[in-house]
């Protein structure tokens, strides 16, 4: 699977830097300080903080791990951390499209799912365990009398990267206005990466093998999820790009994580049941309300091939 980004994609969770501190922004470049150098060691031995903080900031390229492209960004500005998509994510993201098309499929698992999913709501189950509750009824089978989860047997491993970071003001709109902003670094439009997903058989007491799922079962089910949020998007007004697209990452909303769509078009009372309580789990409102956007587009947006 090849994945051109088309907005800026943000995968956190590398931690911050503050500026000013741990980076110094320069001629459009945000550097990033090296604290095992010798240069940062050598002004440590003869002074304070201060002392260093003053040596780095004058010279801050002579004292740099690494320069980002930015913005003019002031002292004390923190910016979130971004990271290449790992295997993880994608692996994410393909077991959230494949319980879409079986829910599509067979009425029987997805009567199953939505029953699963409401009784959690009413044993008042922890928000990450709503979901999971449902996708047993998927993921789950019995095999030569052992249970075991059929996507055990999906592997993801992470290929080629042409990475192009830049730190982004990220802005979260609310309907027409701007309820915050910060600053990430994020992957720049026009990166490449590359994932290599295969599936193995089942091994059956037998000595046999049964294969639960193949590749083309993952391919049909990234193409029908694509396709539903896609259309889901364009339905309120938002930037889609012209390509097979999927959103990743922070930012991407809730519906990209989840088969929130179903959920909506099969049960809506469901639907509005679930947001009632991840609202009153959550202690804020759960919504599509948010849109978060970096250089005027919504963020998140890769363009992928898979042949």
């Amino acid at each position: 699977m090849r994945l051109r980004v088309d907005t800026p994609l943000f995968v956190l969770g590398g931690g911050s830097l503050v500026v000013g501190l741990d980076a110094f922004y320069s001629g459009g470049f945000l550097y990033v300080v090296d604290i095992t150098s010798p240069r940062v060691l050598a002004a440590a031995a003869a002074g304070s903080l201060e002392g260093v903080i003053k040596a780095v900031s004058s010279r801050p390229a002579d004292y740099a791990k690494a320069c980002i492209p930015s913005p003019p960004l002031p002292d004390k500005t923190e910016v979130k951390l971004g990271v290449i998509p790992p295997a993880s994510t994608i692996k994410g993201l393909l077991r959230t499209a494949y319980l879409l098309r079986v829910l599509h499929a067979d009425d029987k698992p997805a009567g199953g799912f939505l029953q699963a999913v409401g009784e959690a709501i009413d044993e008042g189950a922890a928000p990450k365990y709503v979901a999971s509750a449902g996708e047993e009824v998927v993921f789950k089978r019995v095999i030569d009398g052992r249970r075991f989860d059929i996507f055990s047997l999906v592997a993801v491993r992470e290929r080629r990267a042409e990475a192009q970071f830049k730190v982004y003001r990220v802005d979260v709109y609310e309907r027409d206005r701007v309820k915050a902003s910060f600053y990430a670094v994020g992957l720049a439009p026009g990166s490449r990466l590359e994932y290599e997903v295969s599936t193995r058989p089942k091994p059956r007491e037998d000595g046999g093998f049964e294969q639960v799922l193949t590749e083309g079962d993952l391919k049909e089910a990234l193409k029908l999820f694509s396709q539903s949020l896609t259309a889901f998007e364009r339905g309120r007004g938002l930037y889609v790009p012209n390509c097979n697209a999927v959103r990743l990452g922070f930012g991407a909303g809730r519906r990209w994580k989840t088969v929130l769509n179903f959920i909506e078009q099969r049960d809506p009372q469901l639907f509005r049941k679930i947001e009632s309580y991840m609202s009153q789990r959550l202690g804020r409102p759960w919504g599509d309300n948010t849109v978060k956007t970096a250089e005027g587009k919504p963020v998140g947006w890769v363009c992928y091939e898979w042949s």
